[in-house]
């Protein structure tokens, strides 16, 4: 406050020796001013304290209409005004920088080329400005229409310039009071916000399904902002609706729009947009009908789930830009703990598959003969590889009482865990027909076709080699059903391939079969086999092949025990696939004994 016209009077009351003709006059202005500052201590907020200033310069300017006008870091503001509508002075020609800040302490209407005052005389709306300075800086503008006192009111310019050098300091106090109080206030609330966040992470997280996410979703939001009413939209095959709260004509799964006629979700900007912004005629429709003001993606960094659609507050407010942030921090965090229940369903389902594989491959075990029998004159050897931890192949070894062995060697269509159900019920079923007495090799396989065909699906079907070997005269009475042709090489190197039977086990029911016979010379072998030996391939893409499986064997028939010589075999093939599977593997060795070798 240079220069203050009241020094000189503070300096006569100390010396007790006015010389002022105007004493009396100015020591009331200083009485006022007192009375003013008294006044000013108790104002409570930045409004109180701009009325009281107003109020005083008009009191003391005896004038009908005047404003102060605030200065922001953003924009310039109405403080307060009597007599003058807000709209009165455009502040867009008003500068925000430091051009204003050496305006004199008062700019009468007289002075029109002051740079952009002449806003403030159009229309005779003011006569006198007081600008309001904190440390040299411009805070606001204090503006006054005509005095009533006509020419007796420029007396009271020196006293209204003094109030507005105090002004300056009061009023930049209090700007920077609420400056805080709101620092604080936004603080808090983002404080707050974290802390809901971070509790609804934690209930996010003991969510197990998606209507449990969508219900925290939207609980937070209502409890947050007092939103009345709110949607979700599933945006997939068709749009639909996937969950609802507060409306009352729609149901869950309601059609909204075919997915194709809705925006992508990547075009929503991922934003909150107002329902005037909507870029989806059908979800815009649907909006307007259920009274549904905002809508924003549930989407991730990666992944896309719906549409959150929001009704309007209870309050009648409007949402701010940090309330969108926000809102869209919760649908972000929402589509998070989607993301997890999926993956925690695909985990338990995952651990459900393999808990159910573990007891298949266990029973399929147990099915599964862990040695082969003793048939007098030869020699045997069989394995299984399952292609998965559970196959659909089976092979089986079934003594009778009339000394004769039953060979069965089967491939169920499909791999995994249906083929292995099959197989089950296919081994279950021929192993219980054998144990019925004595009956032929078409009888049984034509009981097993008809009960396939009645217990399983229709698309799923068996092949199987079924013989009987007679030890003693070293018969093989045998059918094929739509199997692999068995290997039988003769000790001359002579090869017959085993094809007699009909087709597979489980599409047909009337289905007939023809029995084949073979016969075992001494040192004749015996290869029965599934496709998921021959079939193996190269790094070229080539097919191993029935024709290279006979040379192998030929070439290695007789080389070492049945069991040796079924590994070398084995070995060969895995050598030129270099380890690769293509389906299950299961092989049957059978060799007749040489006598005395």
């Amino acid at each position: 406050m240079d220069n203050n016209p009241y020094a000189d009077l503070v300096s006569q009351l100390k010396n007790i020796s006015p010389n002022d003709h105007n004493f009396a006059r100015r020591l009331n202005e200083l009485i006022s001013i007192n009375e003013l500052l008294t006044t000013l201590n108790t104002a409570r907020t930045l409004e109180e304290t701009l009325d009281v200033f107003l109020l005083t310069i008009l009191g003391q300017y005896v004038c009908l209409k005047g404003a102060i006008y605030i200065k922001g870091a953003k924009e310039w503001r109405v403080g307060i005004s009597k007599g003058v509508k807000a709209e009165s002075v455009d502040f867009g020609e008003m500068p925000l920088d430091d051009r204003w800040d050496g305006l004199p302490p008062i700019i009468h209407s007289r002075a029109q080329d002051e740079a952009g005052l002449i806003n403030f005389w159009k229309g005779d709306l003011f006569r006198l400005l007081l600008p309001i300075k904190n440390e040299k800086k411009l805070v606001g503008l204090i503006c006054l229409g005509k005095s009533m006192l006509g020419d007796g009111g420029k007396e009271k310019e020196p006293m209204l310039a003094t109030i507005a050098d105090f002004g300056g300091v009061l009023i930049s106090n209090n700007l920077y009071r609420d400056d805080l109080i709101n620092a604080n206030r936004q603080l808090q609330r983002q404080i707050f916000q974290l802390n809901t966040l971070y509790e609804i992470t934690g209930a996010f997280a003991r969510c197990y399904e998606d209507e449990a996410v969508y219900q925290i979703l939207a609980n937070n939001l209502m409890g947050q902002f007092f939103i009345s009413r709110c949607a979700v939209l599933s945006v997939d095959d068709r749009c639909r609706v996937k969950f609802i709260k507060g409306l009352k004509q729609c149901r869950c799964d309601d059609y909204v729009a075919d997915a194709e006629s809705v925006e992508p979700l990547d075009l929503w900007n991922n934003k909150v947009l107002d329902v005037r912004d909507v870029p989806s005629v059908s979800v815009l429709e649907f909006m307007n009908k259920h009274r549904l003001h905002y809508a924003l993606p549930v989407a991730s960094e990666e992944d896309r789930y719906g549409l959150l659609l929001l009704g309007d507050r209870l309050d009648r407010r409007k949402l701010s830009g940090p309330d969108k942030d926000f809102v869209l921090s919760l649908a972000q965090q929402s589509a998070v703990a989607l993301e997890n229940v999926r993956l925690q369903k695909e985990a338990l389902e995952k651990q459900r598959m393999e808990r159910e594989l573990e007891l298949a491959r266990e029973i399929q075990e147990k099915l599964i003969p862990k040695t082969v029998p003793h048939a007098p004159g030869y020699d045997i050897a069989a394995e299984m590889r399952p292609y998965y931890q559970v196959g659909g192949d089976f092979f089986d070894f079934m003594p009778q009482e009339n000394g004769h062995l039953s060979i069965c060697l089967a491939d169920v269509s499909g791999k995994s865990l249906p083929a292995s159900m099959i197989m089950s019920t296919a081994q279950a079923s021929l192993r219980g027909l054998n144990s019925f007495g004595e009956r032929s090799p078409k009888e049984i396989i034509e009981k097993l076709n008809r009960h396939l065909c009645q217990s399983t699906q229709s698309n799923k079907f068996v092949t199987m080699f079924y013989a009987v070997l007679d030890p003693a005269s070293h018969r093989l009475t045998y059918i094929n059903a739509g199997h692999n042709r068995p290997i039988l090489v003769a000790p001359n190197g002579d090869v017959a391939l085993l094809g007699k039977g009909g087709m597979v086990l489980g599409l047909f029911p009337t289905a007939s079969y023809m029995m084949g016979e073979a016969l075992f010379e001494p040192g004749a072998e015996l290869l029965i086999y599934t496709d998921g030996l021959s079939e193996v391939n190269d790094a070229e893409g080539e097919e191993y092949g029935d024709d290279r499986l006979i040379d192998t064997l030929k070439r290695l028939r007789g080389q070492g025990t049945a069991q040796e010589e079924k590994d070398r075999i084995i070995g060969e093939i895995m050598d030129f696939s270099e380890g690769r599977m293509v389906d299950d593997l299961t092989l049957l060795l059978i060799r007749r004994r040489v006598e005395g070798a």
